[in-house]
């Protein structure tokens, strides 16, 4: 397998071996062959499922008008039908998407766990994993290969508790790890959850967290008050949306207040990167009369 070039640090650059697509490329270009799609399958161990759609239509049209300008890499073995990719899986969906039937490839020979942790090492390295993936892809390695959390960290330039922290998150209910997965909360988000226990609880708050757009600081500050004190987790909840007020920029906190005096109610503007809501309090039917009638709707 390839060394490393310099230029990652104390990273993934400072471990052996190190998946390096590039160089290899470079010693195999004598070996490139074509090979049908027919062949080749995706690694079923791959870490990455989320394949952005709009990248996937753009790589297509540049592969029906150019075709596969860099050869992918796969793995075959004496006992393997077809071949298995070990880099270049974007390409190959893209060549299947633009009706190719053949794509340039560089053959190699690795071993079972060497498919897996170079299948890892490489998104790794590139970014292209979301935690949830990268905390599936450290669990397989442990429960396949035996690794403890320590050796996992050394090998993939990681410390002991970051591999630790990821792999813990997959402790969560589904649902609340589906969020993590779709980018609708952050693993900073997530982890303080686990302090709760109940999995009811834990989704319940991470729909919560979404819906209002809380920060990862209000989380903490809320969980930390429902450990301390789990009779009074609404009087918490209440004192972590008072710091979100607080938290709002200038600019919105002016628009709030105009509104409040607009309606004559209490209003709250609650923004999470551009997305969020604005909520208008009512208090009986007269009042909420009042709101439709000065937002030009009718009440029946």
């Amino acid at each position: 397998m390839a060394k490393a070039k310099g230029g990652l640090g104390k990273g993934l650059g400072a471990l052996l071996p190190v998946f390096d697509e590039e160089e290899i490329l470079k010693e195999n270009a004598d070996e490139v062959k074509k090979i049908a799609l027919a062949e080749i399958i995706p690694n079923p161990e791959q870490p990455r499922k989320v394949f952005d759609e709009d990248e996937m239509q753009d790589l297509a049209a540049s592969v029906k008008e150019h075709g596969v300008l860099v050869p992918i890499i796969v793995n075959k073995n004496e006992n393997d039908a077809q071949y298995v990719i070990v880099a270049g899986e974007r390409r190959y969906r893209a060549a299947k998407r633009a009706g190719l039937a053949e794509v340039p490839a560089i053959v190699k020979n690795y071993s079972e766990q060497e498919m897996l942790e170079i299948a890892l090492i490489e998104n790794v390295q590139r970014s292209d994993l979301n935690v949830i993936e990268e905390a599936r892809g450290y669990k397989l390695l442990m429960e396949r290969f035996g690794y403890t959390a320590e050796e996992l960290s050394k090998r993939m330039g990681k410390s002991r508790s970051q591999v630790a922290n990821i792999v813990r998150l997959l402790h969560l209910p589904e649902e609340v790890i589906a969020m993590v997965a779709e980018g609708k909360l952050t693993a900073g988000h997530v982890r303080p959850l686990l302090a709760l226990g109940d999995k009811a609880w834990q989704i319940d708050m991470a729909e919560k967290i979404y819906h209002d757009g809380w920060s990862v600081r209000q989380v903490e500050v809320l969980i930390n008050q429902m450990k301390d004190e789990p009779s009074t987790a609404e009087k918490a909840e209440k004192r972590a949306e008072k710091k979100y007020d607080d938290e709002l920029n200038t600019e919105l906190k002016i628009v709030q207040e105009q509104l409040k005096e607009v309606f004559k109610t209490k209003v709250a503007i609650k923004n999470r990167g551009g997305k969020g809501k604005i909520e208008i309090n009512f208090y009986n039917e007269e009042e909420l009369k009042r709101i439709i009638d000065l937002l030009g709707g009718e009440f029946y």
